[in-house]
């Protein structure tokens, strides 16, 4: 029984199967975890959804910025330019795939293994068991039945760069942020939402995982997607990072996780001459 990771497929259907069938995985043996974004930019959104979905307990997914768009159109948000999300929306299962959608969660441990998953990173000061909480406040309000107006109100928010002292709602929308749209922050947990590709320009600001202090560090390692301006991260003791890009043309990846984690790769089937983000 193997662990899989798979970085963010983002509608790329085609080379989703391709990576699998090349790394031998099997639903009836083996665990997939999807780093989210498992939708947009890419052309096979509908297909990705009711596959992944398909796979039942087989495969685990968590929640990407992409994905909490998708379920912002649901709420009645309005679309972005480059959105690749009207076949979903007009399907007729629609209802049913948002409907799993919306009970994915934020962020994943594994019980046994030595890893947990989130999209894009982690708050420098929150241990893992913080990070949970956090995540299951969110994950509550999007199961529950005020689930659209959260997204719609998530879909205009300024997110916040710091911690909250005060506000409940702001203090969702850093959450949901610090999960799915971390990049770079401070050690003092000061978030920068607006760089997307190259260096941030700031002496205090790092990715979010090379920081020297990490309340979260040495709990778990970390499988984490969102960055493909970075590309493939292999080269940490504590993280693995799996975006390379596949909507861009850069190829899917694959990780067999365990103590020498094995990667797998496809080039992509679907690149498209977009604009990372």
């Amino acid at each position: 029984m193997a662990l899989y990771a798979v970085g963010d497929i983002q509608g790329c259907y085609t080379s989703l199967r391709q990576l699998l069938d090349k790394a031998g995985f099997d639903p009836k043996y083996d665990t997939l975890w999807c780093v989210g974004d498992m939708v947009n930019r890419g052309p096979d959104s509908l297909k990705t959804l009711r596959f992944l979905k398909k796979l039942g307990d087989a495969c685990v997914c968590i929640l990407g910025n992409h994905d909490l768009h998708l379920l912002e159109l649901a709420a009645g948000a309005g679309s972005y330019k480059r959105d690749t999300l009207r076949q979903v929306m007009d399907a007729p299962d629609a209802h049913e795939l948002i409907e799993w959608l919306r009970f994915r969660p934020l962020f994943h441990r594994h019980e046994k293994k030595d890893w947990c998953m989130v999209h894009a990173g982690l708050h420098p000061h929150w241990t893992l068991g913080e990070t949970a909480k956090r995540a299951a406040k969110v994950e509550k309000i999007l199961r529950g039945r005020t689930w659209k107006d959260f997204c719609m109100q998530l879909h205009y928010a300024r997110f916040p760069t710091q911690t909250p002292r005060f506000s409940q709602k702001s203090s969702l929308f850093f959450t949901t942020a610090v999960l799915t749209r971390s990049r770079y922050c401070t050690q003092k947990g000061t978030f920068n939402w607006s760089v997307r590709a190259g260096e941030s320009g700031k002496k205090n600001e790092k990715p979010w995982f090379k920081h020297e202090k990490l309340a979260w560090k040495g709990e778990s390692r970390v499988v984490y997607g969102h960055w493909a301006a970075m590309g493939l991260v292999t080269n940490q003791k504590r993280v693995l990072g799996l975006d390379s890009g596949c909507v861009w043309g850069g190829g899917l990846t694959l990780a067999k996780l365990g103590e020498k984690s094995e990667i797998y790769s496809v080039p992509s089937a679907e690149k498209r001459s977009l604009e990372i983000d």
